[in-house]
């Protein structure tokens, strides 16, 4: 039997014209672990939906076992033994465990009833293949952490009986524990003989846990890596998937915050979310927010932005007290937030980039109540050229942009608006590393400008990297500020999971 359990070749696929997958082709040995990385829009994931019977490529043709395989739907890949756990679940919120596993092949017994516990027994006999015991099976999907339903994501394709396994993203919105959960999880499966696909932007894992790393760049194969050692440089793998050196990651802040303070939050609190939170944010700082997630800092940062009214405190915007209602309120004061949930919260996907970018500045293009269609051409296309949204296509609807630049979208909508604070909240989550070094770009050019910009993060190593202070907020207060000269990963880690009294230590 051939050492490859999957051939891909010659796959090509278009879209509208456009060419994402130019004649690729990709093999996966047994019981390996292959990660695709390239930056958002390289054609890993148009790839792995190919392999997963939601695309029919133009061209090209699969082997899986040695013998010519044809996948037109999902129920193809899943017949081929394939199971693909995309980056957004396929999960019905409001039915169980058990039920989301069984979905579309119910256990009925008589008079049409479902055969619960048959059910539940052989869900848990799946979720006990990755080593999970006493699992909830009757908990509906929706009061679920995303690790948990990560689990029944993965106990779906386990009990499907599946030899490939596609993880697109599957850390991207884990918390450090849960990360190293699942890691368990797949080297169980792999040890066990599965072969799994594993796309991530998060190198780090990509080198520690894969056997060969595959680099897509503009649809086409650039590389695949052996990683046998796991000792691949980052740098290498970042200088394949952009084409060119980043230097530094971070780039270097040149300007200094000023003294004057743009934001100042005074015992701020919301019953159930964050207590006593009181802290400023300079002219020209970039103020990093640090924590587990959970730990009430998007919570915090929505109330900043009039989306949760807290129950007690104030905000004051260049020394005077601000009522914020409301997110109009907040744009009216100065303050922006580019939210956490992008596709949720940060855009309208059935609209064009141009309206979007448009939507919160009807005042600087409209006309006693008409759209000036000059002016909004022109305050659209400013920021498709300063921030090199890719394609420049101002008409194109934001859905069709890749994750990079549907977020500069969200910036460049907030950007038009003139800011005095700027709160990014996971800026780069889920974009490729060529993107996230413009994103860190943009925010020192807005630091540069006076603009005063937060950041929250997961990533405690972006913020170490780009941040003149750090606050950590653990369980709804801030337990820990850290100034630059100060920095310690240690001393921050710390500060997120221990609470050492009422007061937080400065540093």
């Amino acid at each position: 039997m051939s050492d490859m359990i999957l051939k891909m070749k010659d796959i090509t696929k278009r879209f509208l014209g456009v060419v994402a997958l130019d004649h690729v082709n990709f093999e996966l040995r047994r019981g390996e672990m292959h990660a695709l990385v390239g930056e958002n829009g390289a054609g890993k994931s148009t790839l792995m939906k190919i392999l997963g019977g939601v695309y029919v490529p133009e061209e090209g043709e699969i082997e899986i076992n040695g013998k010519k395989t044809v996948i037109t739907k999902p129920i193809d890949a899943i017949a081929n033994k394939v199971g693909v756990i995309y980056q957004e679940f396929n999960l019905v919120p409001t039915l169980d465990v058990a039920e989301n596993m069984f979905l579309g092949r119910e256990k009925i017994k008589g008079m049409g009833h479902l055969c619960k516990s048959e059910m539940e027994k052989q869900a848990g006999e799946a979720m006990a293949r990755l080593g999970v015991r006493d699992f909830d099976l009757q908990t509906k999907v929706k009061y679920m952490s995303v690790a948990m339903q990560q689990l029944v994501e993965i106990g779906k394709a386990v009990f499907d009986d599946i030899d490939i396994l596609v993880m697109d993203e599957p850390t991207a919105v884990l918390t450090e524990r849960e990360t190293e959960g699942l890691f368990e999880i797949v080297q169980n499966l792999k040890t066990k003989g599965m072969s799994i696909i594993y796309i991530s932007h998060r190198l780090e894992e990509v080198i520690r846990l894969c056997d060969r790393i595959t680099v897509l760049r503009d649809g086409k194969i650039i590389e695949t890596i052996n990683n046998q050692n796991h000792d691949t440089e980052k740098d290498y793998i970042v200088s394949k998937m952009v084409g060119r050196e980043l230097g530094n990651y971070f780039p270097l802040k040149i300007t200094e915050a000023s003294n004057e303070v743009a934001l100042e939050v005074r015992n701020l609190s919301k019953k159930g979310m964050y207590q006593d939170i009181s802290f400023s944010a300079k002219k020209g700082e970039i103020l990093g927010i640090s924590g587990l997630v959970g730990a009430g800092r998007t919570e915090i940062m929505k109330s900043i932005f009039g989306i949760i009214k807290p129950d007690s405190g104030e905000i004051l915007m260049e020394g005077k007290p601000v009522q914020i209602k409301n997110p109009s309120q907040a744009k009216k004061s100065g303050i922006a937030l580019v939210p956490e949930d992008r596709k949720r919260e940060g855009v309208v996907l059935g609209m064009s980039l141009k309206d979007n970018i448009c939507l919160p500045n009807h005042d600087q293009i409209c006309h006693f109540g008409h759209v000036n269609r000059k002016k909004r051409d022109e305050l659209a296309g400013k920021y498709v050229v300063n921030l090199q949204i890719r394609p420049a296509d101002a008409e194109r609807q934001i859905k069709n942009f890749s994750g990079g630049n549907q977020q500069k979208g969200v910036i460049a909508k907030w950007l038009a608006a003139g800011p005095k604070v700027m709160i990014l909240d996971e800026p780069t989550r889920g974009i490729d590393v060529g993107a996230k070094v413009e994103i860190y770009n943009i925010i020192n050019s807005l630091a540069a400008e006076g603009v005063a910009v937060i950041v929250v993060s997961s990533e405690l190593l972006e913020l170490l990297g780009i941040c003149d202070r750090i606050l950590v907020i653990n369980n709804g207060r801030i337990s820990g500020e850290f100034d630059r000269e100060n920095f310690s990963q240690d001393a921050i880690m710390q500060a997120s999971f221990d609470m050492g009294g009422t007061e937080h230590e400065r540093v």
